[in-house]
């Protein structure tokens, strides 16, 4: 994704989706399917019926732009059954667990994990199982049951006073998840994302964090195979202070009663300042050949540790319609800067 920043006196912010936003959003479909045009002519029991002219590799899918996005699948280690917190005995221990980043057992900071197994994510233990015949046929005749991971991470001085993002994209089935040792989510579905906020609790330098999860998948949610453990990617997104919402782009293509078509535009974004910061937030949108062919800008004044929403609407004059024969797609491109 190409970045652009605001001149004039503010402080340009270049929006890169690593730098501020999640920002590339492909708005599909600019109508229903405007028919077949193209179509084959299918032989067989059912000779005449229309059928789209055959291909043999789907069209390519834009992939958003993040630089600050980055990967967090390696090196995590694995434990595989659960692990039972100590019982918590005496008037000492009970005050000190109340408190924050005190977990124990395998969520503690200090847990000796040095004998846990490095695996890679995405990662399904019950798939490597031994099939067993007294097993659940609906799970692939593999048993599941608990699991733990845990990993180290180090954040960089220059991060600090910069939102910071942890991202799941799906864990099965139940998880529970502590960062430095306090829990920071419980998630009850296999099908879900998580984006989970990191910023409070953060540490900065030669001082680690340690993300450990702890997986249930005694729990099922489908009558199918449906894996254990962090099966999807993990993901780390760094932004500036004022920042535009991991999925908090929508763009709404409609047919207006006059015939012409708009995009409305909504962006969310946060403040983690302990002040109200104003912003510009411009939008464009281009066509798969990387042409402008709408664009708007608009300012917005967003409330301390709060949220605001900018709205643009897009005219496309002439846009290109989606079919099963010309998937046109169209991007959408958001840009900002924040007065300081």
């Amino acid at each position: 994704m190409r970045g652009k920043s605001v001149s004039g006196s503010q402080s340009p912010i270049v929006l890169k989706r690593r730098e501020f936003m999640v920002a590339a959003g492909s708005v599909a479909a600019m109508a229903p399917v405007a028919g077949v045009e193209a179509a084959s002519v299918r032989t067989g029991p059912h000779p005449g019926l229309p059928m789209p002219a055959s291909r043999t590799v789907l069209p390519p899918r834009p992939e958003p732009d993040e630089p600050g996005r980055l990967l967090l699948d390696r090196a995590w280690q694995f434990h595989q059954g659960d692990i039972p917190a100590p019982e918590i005995k005496g008037h000492g221990w009970s005050y000190s667990n109340a408190k924050a980043g005190q977990a124990q057992g395998a969520a503690a900071t200090n847990f000796d994990d040095s004998d846990w197994p490095n695996v890679d994510l995405p990662h399904d233990w019950a798939v490597a199982m031994p099939f067993d015949r007294d097993a659940n046929p609906s799970q692939g005749y593999r048993r599941r049951g608990y699991a733990w991971y845990r990993r180290t991470l180090r954040l960089e001085p220059e991060d600090r006073g910069k939102y910071i993002e942890l991202q799941f994209a799906a864990i099965a089935t139940n998880a529970t998840i502590w960062f430095n040792g306090s829990v920071i989510a419980h998630n009850w579905s296999g099908y879900n994302s998580l984006y989970l906020d990191l910023t409070p609790t953060a540490r900065f330098g030669d001082h680690l964090n340690t993300i450990v999860v702890r997986v249930d998948a005694e729990k099922m949610e489908g009558w199918w195979y449906e894996g254990a453990g962090i099966y999807r990617h993990v993901w780390l997104a760094k932004r500036p202070p004022v920042y535009i919402e991991t999925d908090g782009i929508h763009a709404d293509p409609r047919l207006g009663p006059d015939g012409r078509w708009s995009v409305p535009v909504t962006a969310t974004l946060g403040n983690i300042l302990k002040a109200e910061a104003n912003a510009t937030v411009s939008v464009e949108l281009t066509d798969a050949g990387g042409r402008v062919v709408a664009q708007g800008s608009t300012g917005v004044t967003v409330p301390p540790l709060a949220r605001r929403e900018a709205q643009f609407d897009l005219a496309v004059p002439d846009p290109r319609l989606w079919s099963v024969d010309a998937p046109n797609l169209y991007t959408c491109l958001l840009y900002t800067s924040r007065c300081v």
